[in-house]
């Protein structure tokens, strides 16, 4: 009985702290916040459509984020970041098995951004104090960025896309480690809370985020403020989380010991992640990785990358997600391209040729919501398998689509795939 009075008391404690930790937060967001925007005629996604940008640390937690979170953001569905170190700290700093390079790059092919966490974990501050900026350079940013160069999926071979985003380990920094990283290695380095906490479009620099971790014990009310109010900035909201692990996993999943215990508590679980991503979508926003908030697009078919390039006349600069909206025609016959990811960024797209391509995967094409015309000819359809299931008309269809040209939508529309 005792026991249970205790548990009660501790309970009702920790809503409290909770509620006015995230009630102060919520609060002072409306402070700071010193306009907003009005309605647009139009809302268009990675251009000016409010979004939220979920961002999960410490990449030796692949495994839950592979287990909890594959299926629940889908495929090019709900986008997030997933911030990668090149070792398990919880075991003797050893890098990452090629099991886990797997789990990642699989994550990173449903259309996630795997981004830069630093080698070893090493906060900037403490690390560059001991040694100098330049070893912190060296050993913890440009390490990881040749480690990941190196590393490819053991069955697809596909490998990491460069880093655009930084995200400080245990959120410390400076304006001096800010700098030395922003624009040479990145675009745009998260932390933790800052001001109003949200960020703009295009944005370069520092971006703040909101923790939702046991550690911090969100509140799903305040949360809903927060999201509710982000719609009305017209901007975006990162949302910080570590694992993602159900409510019934206690602080012990990643092993014995303080330390493991003590990282235990910084995990979200997918019923809170589940609740945001319901809250986002009923009040219409979108679901960006935190490059996209940078204004930057990424490829992970390099031969695509360079075709882009090519079109835009951009050889080395950073990407510019405006600059793909303004095409609205695309010629990448006999390119040798087998991965169209990146093509979602091409929002007014209209005619596209695809033509001659080892391309058997043409899902993304149903994210272009002006393609008009798509010449996929001699690609390995992968959808092609599925026609025995369909009738003769669909099969006819079929065999025009291949041949010519049809509004690729109402391909799939007839198909029912993706």
């Amino acid at each position: 009985m005792i026991n249970k009075c205790g548990q009660y008391i501790k309970s009702l404690k920790k809503k409290y702290h909770q509620s006015r930790y995230w009630g102060y937060l919520y609060r002072n967001m409306v402070k700071q916040i010193d306009s907003y925007n009005e309605k647009p005629k139009e809302y268009i996604p990675y251009i000016n459509k409010p979004g939220i940008a979920f961002s999960f640390d410490d990449s030796y937690r692949v495994y839950d984020w592979y287990k909890y979170g594959k299926d629940m953001f889908g495929y090019y569905n709900v986008k997030v970041t997933f911030n990668m170190n090149g070792v398990h700290p919880l075991k003797n700093n050893r890098e990452h098995t090629q099991d886990e390079i797997d789990k990642l790059l699989e994550l990173q092919a449903n259309g996630h951004e795997i981004a830069h966490h630093s080698f070893k974990h090493k906060p900037a501050l403490e690390y560059s104090a001991l040694y100098g900026y330049e070893k912190w350079i060296k050993d913890e940013i440009e390490t990881l960025l040749s480690w990941m160069e190196k590393q490819s999926h053991s069955k697809t071979n596909e490998r990491f896309k460069k880093p655009v985003s930084f995200v400080f380990p245990h959120f410390i920094y400076n304006n001096e480690t800010l700098n030395r990283l922003i624009p040479k290695y990145f675009k745009i380095a998260r932390g933790h809370l800052k001001k109003d906490n949200l960020t703009s479009f295009n944005h370069v620099g520092f971006a703040p985020s909101i923790c939702l971790d046991d550690y911090y014990s969100c509140n799903t009310y305040y949360i809903k403020k927060i999201i509710k109010l982000t719609k009305k900035t017209g901007r975006n909201l990162i949302l910080t989380c570590h694992s993602i692990l159900p409510e019934d996993v206690n602080h012990n999943f990643y092993g014995e010991g303080e330390k493991a215990k003590k990282w235990g508590t910084w995990s979200t679980s997918p019923k809170l992640i589940q609740t945001i991503i319901n809250e986002a979508r009923k009040n219409d926003m979108e679901f960006y990785t935190t490059s996209e908030l940078a204004g930057i697009a990424t490829f992970i078919d390099r031969n695509f990358e360079m075709a882009v390039r090519e079109k835009i006349s951009n050889l080395d600069r950073w990407i510019e997600i405006k600059e793909l909206s303004k095409v609205k025609e695309l010629d990448l016959n006999n390119r040798g391209i087998s991965n169209l990811d990146g093509l979602e960024y091409f929002l007014n797209l209209e005619k596209l040729n695809l033509s001659n391509n080892p391309i058997s995967d043409f899902r993304l094409l149903k994210k272009l919501p002006k393609l008009r015309h798509v010449n996929t000819e001699n690609n390995p359809l992968k959808q092609r398998k599925k026609v025995k299931e369909y009738s003769m008309v669909v099969k006819s269809i079929l065999l025009f689509f291949t041949l010519k040209v049809i509004p690729f939508v109402k391909f799939f529309e007839i198909l029912e795939l993706g």
